[in-house]
């Protein structure tokens, strides 16, 4: 099963590690040096040209991949509840 995290992109969801708010999450240096390094190893995938709001981290093929989101952290939530309920319910 796929999660829809921007635009075009979708992201295998039991890959997914977890959903941030970018703004809350990039106060911390660690986080800041952590999403530098990301950038530097091309492991970041931008979803929207428009504004960003969160930060998606999957396990990837070679370590972590960093999605960068244009949907809120609610949004998202939202739709892994109700993708992972389908699922789940008899």
């Amino acid at each position: 099963m796929y999660t829809h995290i921007g635009d075009d992109v979708l992201v295998r969801t039991k890959s997914i590690i977890g959903i941030f708010d970018l703004e809350s999450a990039t106060i911390e240096k660690a986080t800041r040096d952590f999403l530098a390094k990301a950038e530097k190893e091309n492991k970041v995938t931008y979803t929207s040209p428009r504004m960003p709001k969160c930060i998606v981290l999957a396990d990837g093929t070679a370590g972590v991949d960093v999605y960068i989101s244009s949907n809120t952290i609610e949004t998202l939530r939202e739709r892994l509840a109700i993708e992972t309920s389908q699922y789940t319910e008899d």
